[in-house]
């Protein structure tokens, strides 16, 4: 199995990253590229990323006290085995933290697909900080 990481330091304290990162539903507000969120319930999410393109992902942990959550995701078009997801964030000693999308994908050549794309995603959540 092959992973991701993709991670930004921000200049907000981790609580106040984690309050928009780990709402698990308000994607669409930092992901850049979504252009539809339909939701089923509290722990499924539906995201279109242009026409006919649709991904559901359904949260499998959420863990404030550490601000960390896990979800999978399932979307025909990646013929994905395994396609799970944690964010994070870490607060920094300097009152800045440190958000984070780590991803474990099988196959392995999903990396080089889901790499990049989690890069864009780290930089618009940096982004909405701004």
């Amino acid at each position: 199995m092959a992973t991701t990481h993709a991670e930004t330091t921000i200049a907000r304290s981790a609580d106040e990253v984690w309050s928009v990162f780990g709402d698990f539903l308000g994607i669409q507000t930092w992901f850049p590229g979504l252009t539809d969120l339909k939701t089923e319930g509290s722990d499924v999410r539906i995201i279109g990323m242009g026409p006919g393109v649709e991904v559901t992902e359904t949260l499998l942990a959420r863990d404030d006290a550490n601000r960390t959550l896990t979800y999978k995701v399932e979307a025909a078009m990646l013929n994905a085995n395994k396609y799970e997801t944690t964010c994070s964030v870490v607060a920094n000693a300097d009152g800045t933290c440190t958000a984070s999308m780590d991803a474990v994908l099988d196959p392995d050549a999903l990396a080089d697909f889901i790499g990049p794309v989690y890069d864009g995603a780290i930089a618009g959540l940096a982004d909405h900080f701004k």
